[in-house]
């Protein structure tokens, strides 16, 4: 008995050691688990994204030194560009046109606003305003001004110029009178076109009122009438005197001036073929002209006033 005993405890059996992956767990009924370590896998996996991922940061590299070299080529060509137009003589000014002036010559408009061939075109150009100002300032006859591009480095100025209604007889000169009730300094040796002549104006109430009356008639009336002198008086400080084209006169107010020359026409018919001067101050009388015997070919009357030789006009029949 005793021998087969020590037979059985030297009986042993001899196994290779076993290496532990994982960890081992005891869990509560007293059996083990095991969880697998990925480290190995995770480790031989990081050499093979570096050889993929190097040669993308190269490329990647090399386009963005690409790109900033083209930036950086575009940049210096653009800066020798506007150098080059800057000397060359795109950037001066070739040739400047006016247009829309009636009264100022074109010559004088170019010269008050100092746009000249060979200037700097852009300095011309951000100084507009300024410029038309200028002008304004300068020249009474312009109403507006635009300047513009046209083409390459051309200028073109248009030009609004205010009206002229009459020219001021003073002296044998005549000086335009504006629509906006400016004189203008320079003087003319003849009228041209039809304005009328005004006489004794100055530039006050009296000549902005008398220009709104003058345009507020018709342009018949206004062709038929010659000269307008102003003649104040004690009891009337807007009087004047109308010389019209037909031979006749006429003593009015200004303030009533449109109202009254409205019937102008129907008060010559009425008359017929006489010649004299028709007052509308108050109310309308029609005093014949009376010529002396020698000079009777000539239109140099004597006028009557209307207690001695006058007719009383209805300008509402007149109107009729």
């Amino acid at each position: 008995m005793n021998k087969k005993k020590k037979n059985q405890s030297s009986f042993k059996l001899h196994l290779p050691p076993f290496k532990k992956v994982g960890t081992s767990k005891t869990t509560n009924n007293g059996n083990q688990s095991f969880s697998v370590n990925k480290k190995k896998e995770q480790v031989s996996k990081k050499p093979q994204s570096l050889e993929h991922t190097l040669p993308k940061l190269k490329k990647q590299r090399q386009k963005n030194l690409l790109t900033r070299l083209i930036t950086l080529i575009l940049l210096f060509s653009f800066a020798i560009l506007i150098v080059v137009y800057f000397i060359s003589p795109l950037s001066k000014v070739d040739m400047v046109s006016v247009s829309g002036t009636k009264e100022v010559a074109d010559q004088e408009i170019i010269d008050v606003s100092q746009i000249k061939s060979g200037k700097n075109l852009w300095g011309i150009f951000f100084e507009r305003k300024n410029i038309s100002k200028m002008v304004l300032a300068d020249l009474p006859q312009v109403k507006a001004m635009e300047i513009s591009l046209s083409g390459l480095n051309d200028y073109t100025i248009k030009v609004e110029e205010y009206k002229t209604v009459a020219y001021l007889a003073e002296d044998n000169k005549y000086y335009n009178i504006l629509e906006n009730g400016k004189i203008v300094n320079e003087s003319r040796k003849v009228s041209i076109g039809n304005p009328p002549i005004f006489k004794n104006f100055e530039e006050n109430k009296a000549l902005i009122l008398m220009i709104d009356q003058y345009k507020a008639i018709n342009e018949t009336t206004q062709n038929s009438i010659s000269e307008i002198e102003y003649t104040p008086d004690d009891i009337d400080d807007y009087l004047i005197k109308i010389y019209m084209n037909d031979g006749n006169e006429v003593i009015a107010s200004i303030p009533s001036f449109a109202e009254k020359m409205v019937y102008y026409p129907d008060m010559v018919k009425k008359i017929g073929d006489q010649k004299g001067t028709f007052n509308i101050e108050v109310g309308a009388y029609f005093s014949p002209f009376q010529y002396n015997d020698k000079k009777k070919d000539e239109e140099n009357a004597q006028k009557t006033t209307p207690e001695e030789n006058s007719v009383e006009i209805d300008l509402e029949e007149a109107g009729e």
